[in-house]
């Protein structure tokens, strides 16, 4: 008899504080190597959202540390499982950044998060392992991955994986790509399945780390003389090339791995970083195969317009809101096949394809 594993419950929280692009009109921008750009705000903003799409993003209040959003929201998902806490056999919790301490401007990552959030939820099972994985943008899918992986092993049974994302207390207010990142949280249970056809089928893990190790990084302020060393930057333009370059190919060895045609995936969830790049990546998708871009009309689900980019919490809180009927006319049905897809810092990309 086979082992699979099968996602269970979802949980997500989305910040309450709404920040529409207007909140950055009396910015001062500078590029990297510390110039002024002169451009109007107003150019610059509608430059920004006809590139990414973006109208309005969400933060955490700036009250509040990163512990409450990740406990919210893992709770909505251990109860939609239909589990106690102490069933959990895992906690594994994908981040960038740690626990962000209010009014500090500082992270911790002692303890590290998932054992932060196993005291929150009161999980006393020892045997529960709670630990954070460190994986840019892709880090709650390769969580995924490793809770799949544990449960074929025979080491668990349900495993919590957790994806946050609190990036607005890591922003420079002078680099223009800062506008871009937001806050937020999504959950899953995944669980040991014993001869289901459902769930987890392939998945695929591309990890470079050359040339596109520090196209994206944290450092200091663009502006000369803002203290603090650890700003979120990019080089948009390489991270651009790199990600509609490789995501294709990892999904393709993801769908290639399962036996899977292209034709038969009934939905894409993809890592939100814009909305040009997912057109993109679409299009060389549809080149790899050989098949018109239509292939792909109303099977990309996006949310960047009013969550902006969450990194880890994007593909979670976005399954949420799909099984949930909250993102436009999206559904999760039986039987349908899905790729959730990611790529960040490392550079690294990967993807998972998964029957409902």
């Amino acid at each position: 008899m086979t082992t699979n594993s099968v996602i269970l419950g979802t949980g997500s929280v989305i910040p309450e504080m709404r920040i529409p692009n207007s909140h950055f009109e009396s910015h001062e921008f500078y590029d990297r190597s510390g110039v002024r750009i002169e451009k109007i705000n107003a150019e610059i903003l509608e430059k920004l959202q006809s590139i990414t799409g973006i109208r309005e993003r969400r933060y955490v209040p700036f009250d509040q540390d990163s512990i409450q959003i990740m406990t919210d929201t893992s709770r909505l998902a251990v109860d939609d499982a239909g589990l106690d806490v102490n069933e959990l056999s895992g906690i594994i919790v994908a981040h960038n950044a740690g626990n962000m301490v209010p009014q500090t401007n500082a992270f911790h990552t002692v303890p590290n998060l998932a054992a932060s959030l196993k005291n929150a939820l009161n999980c006393t099972n020892h045997e529960c392992f709670a630990y954070d994985v460190l994986f840019g943008c892709p880090g709650w899918l390769q969580g995924v991955i490793q809770a799949h992986q544990t449960i074929r092993c025979g080491d668990g049974r349900h495993i919590l994986v957790a994806g946050l994302e609190v990036a607005s207390r890591m922003l420079d207010p002078h680099d223009v790509d800062s506008m871009i990142l937001a806050d937020g949280c999504g959950a899953c249970v995944v669980s040991k399945s014993d001869g289901d056809a459902t769930g987890i089928v392939s998945y695929s893990t591309f990890s470079h780390g050359q040339d596109d190790n520090r196209i994206i990084y944290l450092g200091e302020s663009n502006k000369k003389g803002v203290e603090g060393s650890c700003y979120f930057h990019m080089n948009g333009r390489e991270v651009y090339k790199y990600a509609t370059k490789w995501v294709p190919r990892v999904i393709k060895d993801a769908l290639d791995k399962a036996n899977v045609g292209i034709g038969e995936v009934d939905i894409f969830l993809f890592h939100q970083a814009n909305a040009k790049m997912l057109c993109a990546i679409a299009k060389n998708l549809a080149e790899i195969y050989g098949v018109p871009e239509d292939t792909f009309a109303g099977k990309i689900p996006s949310t960047i317009e009013f969550l902006g980019n969450t990194s880890v919490a994007t593909i979670p809180t976005m399954l949420d809101l799909i099984r949930r009927e909250k993102l436009d006319r999206f559904r999760i049905l039986d039987g349908q096949v899905s790729v959730m897809a990611s790529v960040g810092a490392g550079m690294h990309c990967n993807a998972l394809v998964y029957q409902f």
